[in-house]
Order: structure tokens, then sequence, then C-alpha cells
């Protein structure tokens, strides 16, 4: 295997290639409504384990903060990919019945033709900002989109007051190049505007800034729907240096190190059965032992920078929190923390002649010493997704559980907190939850075009029932 070699499964399934300041907080009016807040935030490519709060190596206070006021989910399930999971988060319908089978990147010409795979929700579908804001609901987006093709599905036109997005499977995280050669750019949209991206703050500071703003201008008099979508931690993995180096000489004992320690730490917490075992690695994973020295620093730096981009993204996210609790707004909040899907396999090989090429033409580098930083190109491969993934087999675009069995924590005023929850759970139940919790119907009306095809997870929230 050459030297820091790993390799990007999305660029070579996409491609068939060979190589392997936020506003000023102000005082939240008394005549705030009954009804609750709702703040659904999504990671992206975050596995089962990640968090603090599920056994996860990266420091996590504000989302920990949160599940303890709540309830941990350790049976949620989505979609093995992105965009299928928030095209079912936000219609609470299945992926297919709103034409999201599969992201448009992977997508054959010949099945554009079939409804499942239009890569267009169908007319008559109802959003979540959608069924809130006929209650009075203020909605905004903020973040990664990537529902369908570039530009068909945005957000103002789905219920959204405001929205500041990006419409790709990902990008790099202070600046507007793409981090994939299908692209040649990157599109934003604000209210769905074409933009230039705002400015050059670190992605996860950009989208909270956004969100307190959209927020702290609103009407104080009416609930708010925020929907808070990060790049962390999809490919480019990267974080403002500080960060990653918190996690300097955490990772240096590899992968299989790291597997054994969250098994053992999940089955303390009581989230993994005791008589549970790991599941093999894949036969092309590679043994931790028979990487050269350089090759370990440079993947320890990796895993370095993935842990610190979960640490910015949590910093950032408490900005926010902060903001909510300051305006008398946080108790009356739903808090839904997820991720979109597994832990991503892919990296980049620098080896490549064409993928060096094209990286230094996008400005990347991919040097050990700046890992993870601004301007550099990295994602954690194969093994550490592996880790990510435990105690499950495989990690993002698989059926198995490693691919779509991931954290997810809910708290907020109707919610009786407790830790780990078994119950089962899906992406597309969320959205009657919400309904539920906010006093509106969480079935759809008769003849609706797309019917609500999740269910009400609020008898396992109260405590009435075990499973639903």
């Amino acid at each position: 295997m050459p030297n820091r070699f790993i390799s990007l499964s999305i660029l070579a399934s996409l491609l068939a290639l060979s190589y392997g300041s936020a506003a000023q907080a102000q005082p939240i009016a008394s005549t705030q409504t009954k009804r609750p807040n709702v703040l659904i935030i999504m990671a992206d490519d975050v596995g089962y384990m990640d968090f603090g709060a599920f056994g996860g190596e990266a420091a996590t206070p504000a989302i920990d903060d949160i599940a303890a006021r709540g309830i941990k989910m350790s049976r949620y399930y989505t979609s093995p990919q992105c965009g299928p999971s928030r095209a079912m988060l936000l219609t609470g319908a299945d992926n297919h019945q709103v034409g999201m089978a599969m992201i448009p990147e992977t997508l054959p010409d010949e099945m554009r033709e079939t409804p499942a795979y239009s890569m267009k929700w169908p007319k008559g579908t109802l959003t979540l900002a959608d069924r809130l804001g006929a209650a009075g609901y203020q909605s905004y987006a903020v973040g990664k989109w990537h529902i369908g093709d570039v530009g068909a599905n945005l957000p103002r036109k789905h219920g959204f007051d405001r929205s500041l997005i990006f419409d790709a499977t990902g990008a790099d995280n202070w600046a507007t190049r793409s981090y994939l050669p299908i692209y040649d750019t990157i599109q934003w949209f604000e209210d769905d505007t074409p933009i230039a991206r705002p400015n050059d703050d670190y992605s996860s500071k950009l989208f909270v800034d956004r969100m307190i703003e959209y927020i702290n201008s609103g009407a104080a008099d009416r609930p708010f729907f925020g929907y808070l979508a990060f790049q962390a931690v999809h490919i480019p993995v990267q974080a403002p240096r500080h960060f990653i180096e918190n996690y300097n000489g955490r990772f240096d004992k590899g992968w299989h190190a790291l597997r054994r320690e969250r098994m053992a730490k999940g089955k303390k917490l009581g989230l993994i059965p005791a008589d549970a075992v790991l599941p093999p690695q894949p036969k092309e994973a590679r043994q931790w032992d028979t990487l050269s020295a350089e090759e370990q620093a440079f993947y320890a730096r990796a895993m370095q920078a993935n842990a610190g981009m979960i640490e910015a993204m949590d910093f950032h996210l408490n900005r926010l929190f902060q903001y909510l609790d300051k305006t008398g707004q946080l108790k009356n909040t739903i808090v839904i923390i997820i991720s979109d899907n597994g832990p991503e396999s892919g990296a980049v090989s620098r080896q490549n002649p064409l993928v060096d090429f094209w990286l230094s033409r996008q400005g990347y580098n991919s040097e050990t010493e700046t890992l993870g930083e601004e301007d550099s190109m990295v994602a954690i491969g194969m093994e550490w997704a592996t880790a990510a993934a435990v105690p499950f087999a495989r990690y993002k675009f698989h059926a198995t559980e490693g691919g779509h069995r991931v954290p997810m924590i809910i708290a907020g005023p109707g919610i009786k907190p407790k830790d780990f929850e078994p119950a089962r759970a899906h992406v597309f139940d969320i959205l009657p939850t919400v309904l539920e919790l906010a006093g509106l119907p969480a079935s759809s009306a008769p003849n609706e075009p797309v019917p609500i095809g999740g269910r009400s997870l609020v008898p396992v929230l109260t405590g009435q029932a075990d499973e639903v």
C-alpha cells in the first residue's frame, strides 16, 4: 500500500476512477407562546459513539448537557446516505415516496424517469416547516441542504421563512471551493437566491452566527423552528488548529486499539450488551503495526482532526444554547441532535497523479504537520470508520447497522429525562414526534399527496410506553 494512502470511496464510485458574529441577544417578550420552539441539529457522518454522551473521545460538553436533560435514543435508524435521510427528516415520509431514493451524485441517468429517483419533491409535499408554519411558527434553515438536484427543493419553496444553505454533498469549511472534481463550485443560496459564500468564517461559526441572527430578528411572540445542518465531520475533515491539538497523542495506538476501547466503554455505559462481540473489520483493512512510523503519524493526525471538528461544532453549538438560555427560550425549546448516516470511510490518495494535480489546482495539501487545518484535505479512511461505527459493522453507504444506526438525542418540554432509551426510532418518526410535542396533529390529513409515514415517539419519550 503506498504511503499516506487513503481510499476515497466516494470519488471512486462517483467518477469510476482507479485511485483508491452573532446578533446581540435580546430578551424575549413575556407574551411568548406556550408552543415549544424546535431546534433540530443535523451532524454529518457522525458515528454511533462519536459524541461524548455516547462514549466518544471528542469533548462535547454542550451536546452532553442536552443529553443529560433529555433522552439518548440508542436504537435510532436513518438512511446510509445523507440526502435521503434529510428528505425523510423534513417530510416524515419514506425517501422513495418523495423522490430521494439516493443522492443525485451516484444516480444512474436511466433511473431518473422513475418517481422514486426524480430528485425533486412531488407536488404537494409538506415539510415540517410547512406544517409548523401553518401553526404560526417561524422557520429557519442553515447549513448543508443537499436534498435532490441542486436548487430543485430549496428551503423557501418548502415552508422556511429564512435560509442560508449550500446545496451540495459537502464543501470546504472556510472557502467556496469544491472538495470533489464533480463540482466546478459549491452553490450557496440565501432565501433561495444564489449568493457567494458570505465570508471566510469556519463553517460551524458561520452557521451558528446566522441561526442566532435569524432567531434574534424574528417575532418575539411566535415560536421558531430551526434546522441547523453542520458540515462536521464530512469530507474534508477540517477544524481550527487548537481544536485538533487538543487530541495530540490520543489516537497514536491506532484503530484496533480504539475499537477495543470503544467496545469496553460502551459496555460500561450500558450502551452495548455485555456479551456483544466486535464485528470483524473488512478484509481490505490494514493492520496498524504494518504501517510505517510516517503513515501512523499521518493517520493519527487525521483522527485528531475528526475529533477536533466534532469539538469545534460543539463549541459553536454552545454559543447558540447560551443565546437561547439568556433570552429565556432554551427551557421552551425541543432540541434534537442526530447524524445523517454512519461514518465516512473514504479518503484521498496523494500518490495518484490525477488526484495530486486536482488537489493542487484547488489549493489543497495533505501535509501531516497541518493536517485538518485550513487548505488541508483529509478524511479518516475506512479503518478509522470501523472504529467510529463500533459496535456495528461497516459504515456510510452500507445497509449494515454501521451505515445507518447513529446517535440521537432529544430534550425539552414534554420529554421525561432518561439515560439510554432502547426503543426503536427512525428518522421519519421525528416529524410526527415534533408535531405532537407542539400540540399539533401527528398524522396526515385525508388525501394528502405524500402522507406521513413515521410514527410519533411521544409515548416512549413521556414514559407511557416501551415501544411505538
